[in-house]
This record gives C-alpha cells, structure tokens and sequence, in this order.
C-alpha cells in the first residue's frame, strides 16, 4: 500500500499553498480521502496528474488573489467581506441621529 500524501506535502510539491489545495478538493480537481472523519490525504499518482494538466502560478508565500490595481476592484473586495458590519452601522448611525433629533 503506497504512503498517502498529506495536505502540506501536496502544497509543497505543487508549489501553492495548503488553502489552494483544499480549494481543488472543493472544485472537484482533486481527490482527497478522510482519514478519522478530518484529516486530507491525497494519492501521489492523483497529485502528479493534476499537475500535468494543471498550470499553476509561483507565488511567494501569499494566496493566489486576484489583483490589477484597481481601486474599485479593492472597494469591492471590502464591501463584500464586510457588508454586514456596513449595514449594521449605517442602521446605527440613523438610529443616533434619530434619537438626537427626536430627544
């Protein structure tokens, strides 16, 4: 029986990051087998054909992140990320001048 690769080994060896990794198990890229109901494991063979027919980026220790120095490309970003706490405030701020005005 061959040695299962974990997720680190399989980052290391396709040179990407262990959150990348888990993104291709969700994509349905690559095959993972749980082991005690959490733990990734990844056939070599598995890993070596992905890498065939799978470009990857070199990166230097960051996440692969779309970036072309937009700014409303960053605004976006924010919003998304962050829509709850802006529509919580937003509520909080009328309710503040609400109150001001009304007392």
């Amino acid at each position: 029986m061959e040695k299962l690769w974990t997720t680190s080994e399989v980052a290391k060896s396709l040179g990407i990051q262990e959150v990348d990794v888990e993104q291709l198990v969700r994509q349905g890229k690559l095959t993972g087998y749980k082991l005690g109901g959490q733990f990734l494991r990844f056939r070599p063979d598995q890993v070596e054909a992905l890498r065939g027919t799978i470009q990857f980026r070199p990166h230097a220790g960051k996440p692969l992140v779309r970036r072309d120095g937009l700014w409303v490309n960053d605004l976006h970003d924010f919003v998304y990320f962050y829509d709850f706490y802006i529509v919580a405030a937003s509520l909080l701020a009328v309710m503040a001048v609400y109150l001001v005005i009304a007392g």
